[in-house]
């Protein structure tokens, strides 16, 4: 398996330790575009490209999260979160982890934030499109999901600008399918894909750690993607069960 020079280290012992990556005090220096590999750009617009070219597709993920303890103990938080998209204004998201459930579910005009275990969901106005309603739901709401993020590449918001370090680690397989393995810096964060070689340039696996955060916690995903899903229009609507009970949002700022 080929690997980038710049993360193999031979240590004493002679053994190679992958993921290391030397930087000297001259490459501190260097200016952004030398830390950049154009290739590693090309790569987030194709995939970003396809990923908007997609109008109606599911994904399944297997995910993995840090979550630190107060006394900085790590403990990994496994999970599955499941997505159903007809764009631009129907979505369904089922997410499973060891530790919350929960669903969320938009129709193009309102969205659902459903707790089964508990019975309870909760509603609100929403804006017209997936990407517009991803945003607030997080930001007014405080509702974040694994990989939402996939729904800005391919649009103005893609963080490119932001990257600062970019280059092909090399290739690896990822649930039987080869794939590229690139790796990027921005000011909080520093994030992988691993992207299809062969068909739809698709995004196989990401590994996100939040560098604002001293712990550096990751959430890595690998992702099952179904380009031509068969989707009932019921996926997209709720009916709350007879002895379901109806929350109202904490708006930021409101205490209702």
């Amino acid at each position: 398996m080929p690997l980038n020079r710049r993360i193999l280290r031979c240590t004493a012992s002679g053994l190679f330790l992958l993921g290391m990556i030397t930087i000297s005090a001259a490459q501190e220096g260097e200016a952004a575009s030398d830390r950049i590999e154009p290739a590693s750009i090309q790569a987030l617009e194709n995939m970003g490209k396809h990923l908007q070219s997609l109008q109606k597709f599911s994904l399944n993920s297997q995910t993995s999260v840090d979550a630190v303890l107060d006394t900085d103990q790590k403990l990994e938080i496994g999970g599955e979160v499941s997505y159903e998209v007809e764009r631009p204004n129907k979505l369904r998201i089922d997410l499973k982890t060891d530790v919350v459930q929960g669903e969320f579910i938009y129709n193009g005009t309102t969205f659902t934030y459903v707790s089964p275990s508990n019975n309870t969901y909760a509603q609100a106005p929403a804006p017209v499109t997936i990407k517009e309603t991803l945003e607030e739901a997080a930001q007014k709401y405080h509702l974040t999901f694994p990989l939402a993020d996939l729904f800005a590449w391919g649009t103005p918001d893609a963080p490119i600008g932001e990257i600062a370090e970019g280059f092909h680690v090399g290739n690896a397989m990822v649930n039987g399918r080869p794939t590229d393995h690139w790796a990027y810096r921005t000011g909080d964060q520093d994030f992988e894909v691993w992207i299809a070689s062969d068909g739809p340039p698709l995004p196989l696996k990401v590994s996100l750690v939040d560098r604002d955060d001293q712990t550096r916690p990751r959430m890595t995903a690998v992702l099952d993607w179904n380009e031509k899903p068969d989707i009932q229009a019921s996926a997209f609507e709720f009916t709350p069960p007879a002895d379901a009970k109806k929350l109202r949002f904490l708006e930021e700022g409101n205490q209702q």
